[in-house]
C-alpha cells in the first residue's frame, strides 16, 4: 500500500495555504514509511505536483533516508520542462501522466492557465521521457474517458505505443464531480457504454501485451473483502494538515458530505498525527459482507467489494448504497472476462493503480 501527497493545491483553505506542510510531510513518512514499513509513496495534487517541484525533491530524498527501497510514483499533467521531466524519469519509479488519449478529445477539457491547447506540451514530455537512456520510471498514461474519446481507445493505445513506447494505461469513465454531483462541466456516459467499449480496447492492447486497465477491474486480479485502500485507511496527506482516505478527498476544512473519509490531522505544536478512532472503525468496518444483499447475490462479489467508497459516499452521502450503474458495468465485465484475469496475471496486477 502507499502513501499519497497532495503537494499542490488550486484552493486556498482555512489554514491559507495550498502548499503540503514540510513538517507535516516528515511526520508522516517517519510514522508510515519509518515505523510501519510502508513501501510506496504517490505525489498527487488537486493542482499540479511539479509546481513544487524543490518540495518533492526533498520528499522524494527523505523518504530515500527512511528507506532507500521506497518505489516513488507520481501523476501529473505533464505541463513541465526538460529539467523537471529528466528528474521525474531518473528518480521516479512510475509517471502517470493525465492525458485524454488523442490530443484532439484531450484538448477539449485539458488546456494550460493562458487557455491553450495543452497536448503539444504533454506530447513533448513524453518525447523526453522516451528518448532517455537512463530513464528509471515505467511511463503510463491515466485518462479520463468522455463521450468525445470513448469510441478512440484501441487508436490512443497504438498512438502512444508506437510513438512513445507507452505500455501502461489506466482508464476511468467520468464520475460525478465531488461535492456537486450535478455539475455538468464534463458530460458523464453511459457506463455500460464504457465497460463494452474498454472491453474492446483491453482485448486490443493484450494482444499487443500492453497493460490496460480501469477502476472496474482494479480488484479482478484477486479476491477481496474490501474495495480499496480506503478501507484500511492508507493516509492520503491534504494541504491543510488532515489525513483523508480516499485521493477525491483533497481537503479536511469544510469537508462537508465527504467529512467521514478525514479521519486524522496535524498538530504543529506537538509534531503529532491525532487520529479519530470512531472514523477509521467505520472505514475499516466496509467490508463485502457489510454490504447489502444485492452485493452478497453478486457474480462480481469478491472481486469489487461494494467499488469505490468516496465515489459511493459522493453520490449517496453513504459508504452502504450501492450504485446501480456501476454494478451492472462492473457485473457485465467480470462476466465476460473476470475469468482471464487469473491466467493473465497470477500474481497480481504488476503495475500500480495511479
Amino acid at each position: 500500500m502507499r502513501i499519497l501527497l497532495w503537494c499542490k493545491t488550486d484552493r486556498q483553505t482555512d489554514r491559507q495555504t495550498d502548499v503540503l506542510d514540510w513538517n507535516f510531510a516528515k511526520r508522516v513518512l517517519d510514522d508510515y514509511v519509518g515505523q510501519k514499513g510502508i513501501k510506496h509513496i504517490r505525489f498527487f495534487g488537486d493542482g499540479e505536483p511539479t509546481l513544487e517541484f524543490e518540495l518533492i525533491k526533498k520528499i522524494h530524498a527523505y523518504a530515500k533516508t527512511i528507506n532507500p527501497n521506497i518505489i516513488a510514483e507520481i501523476q501529473t499533467n505533464g505541463v513541465f520542462n526538460e529539467t523537471i521531466a529528466k528528474w521525474l524519469g531518473q528518480n521516479m519509479d512510475y509517471i502517470f501522466v493525465s492525458v485524454d488519449l488523442l490530443p484532439k478529445d484531450h484538448d477539449k477539457y485539458r488546456v494550460t492557465k493562458s487557455g491553450e491547447p495543452s497536448s503539444p506540451f504533454v506530447l513533448k514530455t513524453l518525447a523526453v521521457l522516451h528518448s532517455m537512456k537512463d530513464k528509471k520510471a515505467k511511463v503510463g498514461i491515466r485518462a479520463t474517458i468522455t463521450k468525445y474519446n470513448i469510441d478512440n481507445q484501441k487508436q490512443a493505445i497504438d498512438y502512444y505505443h508506437d510513438n512513445f513506447g507507452i505500455k501502461i494505461f489506466w482508464c476511468d469513465p467520468k464520475f460525478s464531480a465531488v461535492y456537486d454531483p450535478a455539475d455538468k462541466k464534463i458530460v458523464r456516459i453511459d457506463l455500460m457504454h464504457f465497460a463494452k467499449s474498454f472491453m474492446d480496447a483491453q482485448a486490443h492492447a493484450w494482444k499487443r501485451d500492453i497493460f490496460y486497465e480501469s477502476i472496474f477491474t482494479a480488484n479482478f486480479d484477486m479476491k477481496t473483502n474490501k474495495a480499496c485502500r480506503a478501507c484500511l485507511p492508507m493516509p492520503h496527506v491534504t494541504t491543510d494538515g488532515y489525513l483523508s482516505a480516499c485521493e477525491i478527498v483533497p481537503y479536511g476544512t469544510k469537508a462537508g458530505k465527504m467529512d467521514p473519509m478525514i479521519y486524522a490531522h496535524y498538530d504543529e505544536k506537538a509534531d503529532k498525527i491525532i487520529y479519530d478512532q470512531e472514523k477509521m472503525r467505520a472505514l475499516q468496518n466496509r467490508t463485502l459482507c457489510q454490504m447489502p444483499p444485492e452485493c452478497q447475490a453478486c457474480i462480481a462479489r469478491e472481486h469489487c467489494a461494494g467499488f469505490c467508497l468516496g465515489e459511493t459516499l459522493n453520490d449517496n452521502d453513504c459508504f452502504y448504497i450501492i450504485k446501480p450503474d456501476v454494478c451492472r458495468a462492473v457485473q457485465y465485465l467480470y462476466a465476460e472476462i473476470g475469468n482471464l484475469y487469473p491466467q493473465k496475471f497470477p500474481h497480481g496486477f504488476p503495475h500500480q493503480h495511479p
